[in-house]
């Protein structure tokens, strides 16, 4: 028995080598035979890595969900400090339901670096209430640029586009508080401009007459300043500043980590290994997590039931081409019956 699991250890060993790699299956089997590579670690597929709980509260973590074929999103959540993985969780969408299921097996942070989705953020103030939010930088100025266009055509917006750059560049509290004024002389010069509605009597061929009375003129312009505006005023953009926040460690002002450090081989390997089926194809990405936490350790994973999985039923087997077994097939005949020649006259 400790032979044969010493022996699963190191068929999975080079499943993953492969799986999670760049090489062949060819160059990951001793004797360069990929047929027998994929015909002796077949029952890798069987297993199914699980991140245990963090027994340890994180300083910071950073949380961002990943879209990927057949309709699934995987939402990850990382040490924003280390990059370590402490858990994922599969949805449909990013959606307050996804985000609680995740924050409620990882003890409450002190301040959680999001890109600004509703619903992550719903899910931390009802999972972590004492937790502070960082707003992701990049992403704010994603979201301006999505307003306002990387060259804003309107004056009011290319000096709003400016601020917003200026973002990433404040590094202590003296230049948060001069970016905060910076805003605020905005809204002086500009409030009457973004206060500004259009009613649909005065422009009845606007496709938006026909839904509403009335609407902002210049809402882009507007949302954009509303959006920085409350983040500024709840604490939100410059967390990363907060003396009683990096009192206990750094805090990142960005998911720059999550992005690169774990996002990005996430679609590297289903590049890699395009056209997986779609339960190989998360099982891929659960690896891509699981060897991204603390203390991964595969073959503590390994079960006997994964390499000898329960007979199927007749009616379930099949020859391993992928045809249906004997008995669920259907039958040609059924759609193909002999039918007397019928004459309209």
């Amino acid at each position: 028995m400790p032979q044969e699991r010493a022996a699963r250890g190191r068929q999975l060993d080079a499943f993953l080598g492969w799986l999670l790699g760049r090489a062949s299956q060819s160059e990951c089997d001793a004797n360069g035979d990929a047929r027998a590579l994929r015909k002796r670690t077949a029952w890798c597929w069987n297993v199914r890595p699980v991140i245990p709980p963090p027994a340890v509260r994180h300083h910071t973590v950073m949380a961002d969900g990943t879209y990927i074929n057949h309709d699934w999103c995987l939402i990850v959540a990382v040490d924003g400090e280390s990059g370590e993985v402490l858990g994922f969780q599969w949805c449909a969408h990013e959606s307050k339901a996804a985000y609680t299921a995740l924050f409620s097996r990882i003890p409450a942070p002190d301040v959680l670096i999001t890109d600004g989705l509703r619903g992550a953020e719903t899910a931390c103030n009802a999972a972590w209430p004492s937790t502070r939010i960082q707003r992701c930088l990049v992403h704010v100025q994603r979201n301006t640029r999505a307003d306002l266009t990387a060259r804003p055509r309107l004056q009011a917006g290319r000096e709003l586009k400016k601020l917003s750059d200026r973002l990433t560049k404040v590094h202590d509290a003296e230049q948060a508080a001069r970016w905060g004024e910076a805003l605020n002389a905005w809204h002086l010069r500009w409030g009457d401009f973004v206060s500004e509605r259009t009613f649909a009597k005065d422009d009845p061929t606007n496709p938006k007459a026909t839904r509403q009375e009335w609407w902002w003129t210049h809402q882009e312009v507007r949302r954009c300043y509303r959006r920085l505006e409350k983040l500024f005023r709840e604490g939100r953009l410059f967390a990363f500043l907060d003396p009683e926040l990096t009192a206990g460690g750094p805090v990142a002002r960005t998911t720059n980590r999550l992005e690169g450090g774990v996002n990005s081989p996430l679609k590297h390997v289903l590049l890699d290994h395009h056209g997986l089926p779609e339960e190989h194809m998360r099982r891929a990405c659960e690896w891509v997590c699981y060897m991204k936490s603390g203390s991964p350790d595969p073959a503590s994973l390994i079960r006997p039931e994964h390499w000898k999985p329960a007979r199927p039923s007749p009616a379930e087997e099949d020859d391993g081409d992928g045809a249906p077994g004997y008995g669920t097939g259907i039958s040609w005949d059924e759609f193909h019956t002999r039918v007397g020649r019928r004459f309209d006259c």
